[in-house]
């Protein structure tokens, strides 16, 4: 496997997709939930079952898009629909609205009634937004921290920026797409940089095994071949975890499904960059520090 040999085509793939998400990001913005951009979340007592499928259409009806109805309640018949809203331009405008879909709703469930209404404001999302910054911040650095400790500083610097590129994926990827961006998406990228880094440290882990071994070639042959050895391992690793979440995706309601498709693009993503990104990024590294020290001898 030329795996070195080819890194500007490996680069240049990753670049262009990161490109055209931070663009859309910067132009259009992310299609935020209102675990960041604030909102209501409304629970129905329906009376009796229901199907989301009707309430859904109520909801766009009403001018509500892109706003999945989740059951709720003890068992399989769950009697509860929650729905997320988006804030309108002002407070009388979200009343008018919920005073609307619940004579709506009655027009097809007539036992319907307001349950809850729970306004998430612009306090609660900031929290959110640090607490999540946060632990991706604190994750990297004792990511960073270990790696030096079981490998060295440089494969610890390119392990930390495949992640930092698995996560630009994920948003370039929910950019585009117009994927709603809440908790549920934190968890998922929180998910794939433990995933990631696991598959990550088995490459380095190679590369230092044939390294202990003995090998005489360059850093590049050191590379390919290493790569070469942990290829089919990596390759059985993420096609297990790639059935499972699919199935998650295709069987699984709403609420798992914007968990689990993130995951899937992230397990490729992640992939990816431990096969193609790491270990080519530590050999750039590793190449201007032998550079740097010649040229200072």
């Amino acid at each position: 496997m030329k795996v070195v040999e080819k890194q500007k085509l490996s680069f240049a793939v990753s670049a262009v997709i990161i490109a055209i998400g931070l663009v859309l990001m910067l132009t259009v913005g992310l299609n935020l939930g209102i675990d960041f951009s604030g909102g209501s979340i409304i629970t129905y007592d329906m009376g009796g079952e229901f199907d989301t499928a009707k309430v859904e259409a109520v909801l766009m009806e009403n001018g509500v898009n892109h706003a999945p109805v989740q059951k709720s309640g003890a068992g399989a018949g769950d009697t509860f629909a929650v729905v997320r809203l988006k804030p309108l331009e002002s407070e009388a405008a979200d009343i008018a609205m919920r005073e609307t879909l619940i004579k709506d709703i009655q027009a097809v469930y007539p036992d319907a009634t307001v349950e809850t209404v729970d306004r998430v404001g612009s306090e609660a999302v900031w929290n959110l937004v640090k607490d999540a910054l946060l632990a991706l911040a604190v994750a990297g650095v004792l990511i960073l921290i270990y790696i030096s400790i079981r490998f060295e500083f440089y494969s610890a610097v390119a392990a930390v920026l495949c992640l930092l590129h698995d996560v630009l994926i994920m948003l370039a990827f929910v950019a585009i797409t117009r994927m709603e961006v809440n908790s549920t998406f934190i968890a998922a990228v929180l998910t794939i940089v433990g995933y990631s880094i696991n598959n990550t440290i088995v490459v380095f882990d190679r590369v230092r095994d044939n390294e202990k071994s003995g090998f005489k070639g360059t850093t590049a042959e050191l590379i390919n071949k290493s790569v070469k050895e942990t290829f089919t391992r990596s390759m059985y690793t993420a096609l297990t975890t790639f059935i499972t979440i699919t199935l998650l995706y295709v069987l699984g309601a709403d609420a798992i499904r914007t968990f689990a498709l993130p995951i899937i693009i992230g397990l490729a993503a992640g992939t990816y960059s431990s096969l193609f990104i790491a270990a080519p990024l530590w050999g750039l590294l590793l190449g201007k520090r032998k550079s740097a020290m010649a040229k200072k001898k």
